[in-house]
């Protein structure tokens, strides 16, 4: 395990005294020499090093520009997807889309199963003797990237870029392509190398045409510079794969290349061999002056003077490397020597962890910066004694985040060595000044079980994904990253990907849950609950998608959404002149500004002009949104004549001290409180009935209403009314309901 330490300066000063007496004693020409070769190798390494990172930055930024133009082509994708339709409606939404053909594309063209092609000029043309309509109509591909092709429109050169279009049953029906001018290609993939582009980054298809090329007089040529076999450049750690070959201009150079996992393209970046032979020429150059300082020198000050500075440049070079608080490397420099270990080691199995601690910003709030930094450090040196044995590297991310990497024999043992020493440390926490609670999420790299290019990025993002899936769970300190976890990952991703398109489709619609009296046995309310009928998914839960769209903020636009259809529903209701009970809609934790969030949510109610006493606002206790934010939302909205309701009141990590500050109409008691229960009759043992007491009675004495949710059975309905419980919501009365079917329930229980 890689980790930095620091000994006391006087030692460290009697330590460098003894070496250069040694040195001055065994330190002869053959030595020195041996040394600066080392460090000429060191350099040689290095600038093979950053020629290799360079091409594979590049390549990455390729194939991730290619994803971006997959996600271009979607926004068509998405109007024709799953539909059945005419050729004169497709026709039409071509010539309707011209406008928003983006670039680099120059047109957009539909082909039906047999090749026949409308493009968004409204010509037409046959392409099935084209190689990507074969592939997309086989169901070979589901994104095709091409070579260089001449263009059915005007016969220049172009590159296509293809996917299938399905109807109704997901059958393939057509290939939806959009066409870009290699000058375009050229120009959208150049601008990666933003200030480099003096560098000679090159782009070919398999034909070994020119896509890109640092020249762009080269496009479209044919070039195959080869001059030999793959010249293997070697340094301790590695072997690099490169063609010698001739530049455009002449040149001799090395290609660094690789291959794009996305298109049949060759991304590659010529390097003069001038430049490595320039590089010696500088390293001899160098040697040769150290040599001749050391045969004339040779005195105890001059090799100290050299340490000093010695160790003065080493610091220099690792202060970009480390981090200053816990003398961690840092995730940057991390990630690449993880990639080395696995390009290293293609064989072996690898367990890639990340952790951080619960509630780490509070510790920072309540006890200030450097006491949250020498937490950070007491982390550190306990991460780092547990994993010391093992063959692997440990780093400090952003915040508290903690990454450790490290080469194991089985995942079984793996598991079974983190979940012993995990204990040890726990133990060892509870001891310290300020004790915390670290979580983990794990992965692993298994070679026959997944795929050679997987990076260390990779694992730590899954690593992440399976730490998130923990988050208030106090009973789980770790997750591991599996099979499950990679289905919900793609669902994931599928929902990100859909849910702008699904919003726009309506397909989440709203259902109501009533709110019964228990005084009366009438409804009295109702709370709006979001639902998603996907096409593709089927029926979500809104556990299934709302955490998502709190971590990327759709949420704030569903919440809107969700608002706008239960205004429409009240107005509806009030033209109809039906019964009109309250409705409570959830305000997310993702509404930062209460200026606007009140100002847009009243200007969405006076458009369908709904009075404010049918609304009331639920807030989330738990939110992790800042208590003055709710409390200036809170009198905001009570201003403006609304009720609001804090939710799931009592869960949460600082009820009185919220309600201190935040001085909301209603409590809304969580489910989890009935659960303690005897399961055979449903009965509330005592425990549970005499704090569902106290939680009501605090209620009452602060004048709030009351409200408990999730109750399922007659024996918690009736000991809530006992209790003098205000409402209850829950399956024992109703479960959430579509409009129509609430409207007939609410009717029938006025």
């Amino acid at each position: 395990m890689k980790k930095k330490f620091y000994i006391n300066s006087n030692l460290e000063r009697l330590f460098s005294f003894a070496a250069t007496l040694v040195l001055i004693l065994m330190v002869n020409i053959v030595l020195t020499q041996t040394l600066l070769k080392k460090i000429q190798a060191n350099a040689e390494a290095s600038f093979i090093q950053r020629c290799d990172d360079t091409v594979d930055d590049y390549a990455l930024a390729v194939d991730a520009r290619l994803k971006q133009l997959e996600s271009k082509i979607d926004i068509f994708y998405a109007k024709l997807a799953y539909k059945t339709l005419s050729i004169e409606t497709i026709k039409k939404f071509l010539l309707d889309e011209k406008k928003q053909i983006v670039y680099p594309f120059n047109m957009v063209v539909y082909s039906d199963k047999n090749g026949v092609s409308w493009n968004s000029e409204g010509e037409e043309f046959d392409i099935k003797d084209r190689l990507y309509f074969q592939k997309i109509m086989s169901g070979e591909s589901t994104f095709y990237v091409t070579n260089v092709l001449e263009s059915k429109h005007d016969g220049k050169p172009c590159l296509i870029f293809a996917r299938p279009v399905y109807n109704e049953e997901k059958e393939i029906t057509g290939v939806l392509f959009a066409s870009c001018p290699i000058e375009r290609a050229a120009e959208y993939f150049a601008k990666i190398t933003g200030n480099n582009r003096n560098k000679r980054f090159a782009i070919r298809d398999s034909n070994k045409r020119l896509i890109l090329h640092y020249n762009s007089k080269w496009l479209n040529w044919v070039y195959s510079p080869w001059k030999y076999d793959d010249k293997i450049l070697v340094t301790d750690d590695e072997e690099f794969k490169v063609k010698e070959s001739i530049s455009t201009e002449g040149d001799l150079v090395y290609v660094f290349y690789r291959y794009s996992e996305i298109s049949p393209w060759t991304i590659s970046y010529a390097v003069p061999v001038e430049d490595f032979v320039q590089l010696k020429k500088s390293q001899s150059a160098y040697q040769n002056f150290v040599l001749e300082v050391i045969i004339i020198s040779l005195s105890l000050i001059f090799l100290l003077e050299i340490w000093f500075h010695s160790i003065l440049e080493k610091h220099q070079i690792l202060s970009t490397h480390i981090d200053s608080i816990t003398h961690l490397m840092v995730r940057s420099h991390f990630e690449k020597e993880a990639n080395k270990m696995l390009r290293k080691h293609p064989r072996s199995k690898f367990m890639m962890l990340e952790a951080d601690i619960r509630g780490f910003k509070f510790i920072n709030q309540q006890h200030g910066e450097n006491v949250g930094n020498q937490v950070l450090l007491q982390f550190s040196k306990l991460l780092y004694e547990v994993s010391k044995n093992y063959e692997g590297i440990l780093s400090r991310g952003y915040a508290d985040h903690f990454y450790i990497f490290f080469k194991i024999s089985s995942v079984l043992k793996a598991m079974h060595f983190f979940k012993n020493n995990f204990n040890k440390q726990v133990d060892q926490i509870k001891s310290l000044e300020i004790p915390f609670t670290p979580k983990f999420g794990i992965s692993f790299f298994i070679p026959k079980k997944m795929p050679a290019s997987t990076t260390a990025q990779v694992l730590i993002t899954r690593a992440n994904f399976a730490k998130d899936t923990i988050k208030e769970n106090a009973l789980q300190d770790f997750a591991i990253y599996d099979e499950k976890l990679l289905k919900r990952s793609s669902e994931n991703n599928f929902i990100e990907t859909h849910m702008e398109s699904a919003l726009k489709n309506n397909e989440f619609f709203v259902m109501y849950q009533p709110k019964v009296d228990l005084k009366t046995d009438k409804v009295v309310g109702a709370e709006a609950l979001v639902r998603w009928q996907s096409p593709e998914l089927g029926y979500m839960p809104p556990n299934s998608f709302i955490p998502l769209f709190e971590k990327n903020n759709f949420v704030v636009k569903l919440d809107f959404y969700v608002y706008e259809e239960v205004f429409k529903f009240l107005r509806k209701s009030l033209d109809k002149g039906d019964p009109a009970v309250p409705i409570s809609v959830n305000m997310s934790r993702n509404h930062d500004k209460p200026e606007r969030f009140v100002h847009d949510f009243i200007v969405l109610l006076k458009k369908y002009q709904i009075p404010p006493d049918l609304v009331e606002v639920e807030l989330l206790e738990r939110s992790s949104m800042d208590k003055n934010i709710l409390r200036e939302i809170t009198i905001m909205l009570q201003k403006e004549g609304f009720r609001v309701a804090m939710d799931d009141f009592g869960s949460g990590e600082s009820s009185l001290n919220m309600l201190s500050t935040i001085p909301v109409n209603i409590l809304k008691f969580d489910r989890s409180f009935l659960f303690a229960n005897d399961a055979k009759t449903g009965k509330l043992d005592e425990t549970s009935e005499t704090f569902i007491e106290t939680l009501v009675d605090l209620g009452k004495n602060l004048k709030k209403e009351t409200i408990f949710e999730g109750v399922e059975t007659e024996e918690q309905r009736d000991f809530l009314r006992k209790i003098k419980c205000d409402q209850v919501q829950g399956f024992f009365y109703s479960k959430p309901l579509r409009e129509e079917e609430y409207m007939e329930f609410l009717k029938n229980h006025r």
